[in-house]
């Protein structure tokens, strides 16, 4: 949590120092409160065996730990009140919420690691991803304010839509496409008297089998890693030392046990409270459907939840206290009421950019601690790396050489076919007759779909089909670059100025000459300019595609990486950074000519 607070103060005083508006920071906070209550997974609670461990939400949460719901509510009160408040009124009550906040989540962390029973919820998912599509509709349909059929149109497609996959979704044919939705989302109660009962029955034999064995062993693998850590060490072993030594930290850490705590645990309790802090529910209580919230366990909810908080806070004491760069409209005043408008619409949109990016970044595990962790590896590999094995470099050069030509073969036939295919894709070119339409939809529809298949599945399918070798990666490069060249090929053409073709047209001109003497002279440097553009690209692309069997260098790096030829690799690596900024420099220079 100390990343996101040290984010949100970040946030607070540069805003605080650009004397920007307080309320709209604030009104990002109390948003991002009431979707981090609502959606985001707060905290981990676990079971006797890993996949019984779920992470609920805090509002899953929220009957029995009744404080959660103080701080969302208060920033939903901010938030309507902010529709017809002033700016001192709103500040209070975005204080009030941010502080409801703060307070709540470090509470949250001292609390007791309470039992819980888990129940679905039907239709919740169902419900909600409907609604959030019709949202993304009518911002994109209706959101410019269309009118006649444009605006017919962007009705029917905004209701219709999200109907379709409500109705979908509660159908059978839904369940079985999407069966993981059913019952998603779940709320927790009170265990009963049985389930206590089971808990504390599964504690004295889990006791008794191997728990407090674990204890006595961990305390044992800590004073282990420690000494390790003080004695010199390998990169590979230190990396491997340093996360065992944060992995045991954690462990102790959520059983609130100094490092190195060797007390044993109780053999028996009376009552579940009296089980130690951290530990799961044994086996028959878990199949019971006992579940334990491990409250120092913060997914990434918990974080958001507390940057959230502060940016409530602090926009809060900004709106109050700090006085606007450029004042604020009279109260009633149509500028006053724009400006409203404008500070909750983009706290909506910024809370959820937010909260997209902290799934983001959960979802890929990035994490400052674990590269830390694993430096030593990284310097280990450079010491290995070093000196480059010059001897090495004329099998490098050849093999950069094959790079280029499939870069290069690769983006020649793309434009081939992209520059025929792009006037058919060109809609000021085609909208004359329905046959010349229906070219531009198939068109436009093959290039999406060509640009949906990345380069490297089409090289995978490919030397499948036709074997290890750079012919697989220049094919791979070709057919995907059909599709980008053609598209950047037929907006400069839609963008090309009307003028001399309509002359032309007037004239009685056929329409080849049409193209050739009113289109190709306006679009041609940028046809150029983009060919040699995309060449950039598929380049650093060929340089991957080796390493799934396209030939190039990156098949070399990728073998002698295997056999441990480290400083040839080193050469390879070396001698691909100085080509792609020398390919660069030509390429810009080249380009700055022609447009």
């Amino acid at each position: 949590m100390t990343t996101s607070l040290l984010t949100a103060l970040l946030i607070v005083g540069f805003v605080w120092l650009a004397r920007g508006s307080g309320r709209r920071l604030g009104l990002i906070g109390a948003v991002g409160l009431l979707l981090s209550f609502v959606a985001l997974p707060f905290v981990s609670v676990i079971a006797a065996r890993t996949d019984q461990a779920i992470a609920p939400t805090a509002l899953a949460l929220a009957g029995l730990y009744p404080a959660l719901w103080l701080a969302p509510v208060l920033g939903l009160v901010a938030f309507v009140a902010s529709l017809r408040a002033g700016e001192k009124v709103s500040g209070v009550l975005l204080t009030l919420a941010g502080l409801a906040g703060v307070v709540t989540a470090f509470s949250f962390q001292q609390s007791a690691d309470r039992f819980l029973t888990l129940h679905p919820v039907p239709g919740v998912l169902e419900v909600a991803f409907p609604l959030a599509l019709a949202a993304a509709l009518y911002l994109l349909t209706l959101g410019g304010k269309p009118t006649g059929r444009a605006r017919q149109t962007g009705l029917l497609v905004t209701v219709l839509v999200p109907v379709a996959l409500a109705v979908l979704l509660f159908s059978g044919l839904g369940a079985s496409l999407f069966p993981q939705l059913r019952g998603y989302y779940q709320v927790g109660n009170a265990v009963t008297p049985a389930q206590s009962a089971l808990i504390v029955k599964d504690w004295g034999l889990d006791v008794a089998d191997y728990l407090q064995a674990d204890v006595a062993k961990r305390a044992q693998d800590w004073k282990d890693t420690r000494a390790k850590l003080a004695a010199p060490a390998a990169g590979t072993d230190r990396a491997k030392q340093r996360k065992d030594y944060y992995d045991l930290a954690d462990e102790f850490a959520l059983q609130r046990r100094s490092p190195g705590d060797v007390a044993p645990i109780p053999a028996t309790i009376a009552a579940p409270q009296e089980m130690p802090p951290g530990f799961a529910p044994g086996p028959a209580a878990s199949d019971a459907g006992v579940r334990r919230v491990i409250s120092r366990a913060q997914e990434y909810g918990f974080q958001s939840w507390g940057l959230f908080s502060v940016l409530a806070l602090g926009g809060g004491l900004i709106a109050l206290f700090r006085r606007r760069l450029l004042a604020s409209p009279a109260v009633g005043s149509v500028a006053a009421v724009q400006e409203r408008r404008s500070e909750l619409s983009s706290a909506v949109t910024l809370a959820l950019v937010v909260v997209a990016v902290a799934a983001g970044f959960h979802s890929t595990g990035f994490n400052f601690r674990d590269l830390w962790v694993n430096w030593p590896w990284i310097t280990d590999f450079l010491d290995r790396a070093t000196p480059p094995d010059a001897a090495f470099l004329s099998d490098v050069m050849r093999e950069m050489l094959i790079t280029i030509n499939i870069a290069l073969i690769g983006t020649v036939v793309a434009a081939v076919f992209a520059l025929p295919l792009s006037l058919l894709a060109a809609r000021n070119l085609t909208q004359n007759s329905l046959l010349t339409r229906s070219f531009y939809f198939i068109t436009r529809t093959f290039f999406n779909v060509d640009r949906g298949v990345d380069t490297l599945i089409l090289a995978l399918i490919l030397v499948a089909a036709v074997g290890l070798g750079p012919f697989a990666g220049a094919l791979a490069m070709a057919v995907h670059s059909v599709a980008d060249l053609g598209k950047l090929y037929s907006e400069a053409i839609e963008n090309a100025d009307q003028g001399p073709i309509e002359a032309l047209e007037s004239a009685g001109a056929p329409g080849t000459s049409v193209v050739r003497w009113g289109l190709l002279p306006q679009v041609l440097p940028l046809f150029l300019s983009y060919t040699l553009y995309r060449f950039e690209i598929n380049f650093r692309v060929s340089i991957v595609l080796g390493f799934v069997g396209a030939g190039g260098i990156g098949f070399l790096v990728n073998e002698t990486m295997r056999g441990g030829g480290y400083p040839k690799a080193m050469t390879a690596i070396i001698v691909i950074v100085l080509v792609v900024n020398i390919l660069d420099f030509i390429s810009a220079a080249v380009r700055r000519r022609l447009v």
